[in-house]
């Protein structure tokens, strides 16, 4: 059964051990709501993903949350495909036209 592995990793000690068992060259999840507006956590996240991308050299990055070109044009550059998906909390807080 093909699935996409949704990555989550803490600090720095969590992060290559958050690829544990996930093949190279395949398509990875990570959630970055919540991570990005706190220069700490958005440091945590993107250093992570920095991690994982060079680990696991995904073809494509599924992004639950916001995905800033600011953050995400190396990885699309590099080409690796981005998706982006809003998370529920946006979803529901969008205001309806």
């Amino acid at each position: 059964m093909k699935v996409i592995p949704n990555l989550r990793f803490g600090d720095r000690r969590t992060y290559r051990i958050c690829c544990d068992g996930i093949e190279k060259h395949c398509i990875i999840a990570v959630g970055s709501h919540g991570n990005l507006k706190i220069v700490q956590d958005r440091e945590i996240f993107l250093n992570g993903l920095d991690v994982v991308v060079k680990k696991l050299q995904p073809v494509a990055i599924v992004v639950y949350g916001a995905a800033p070109e600011k953050y995400f044009k190396k990885y699309i550059d590099a080409g690796i495909r981005i998706v982006q998906f809003d998370s529920s909390y946006a979803t529901s807080h969008m205001e309806v036209v």
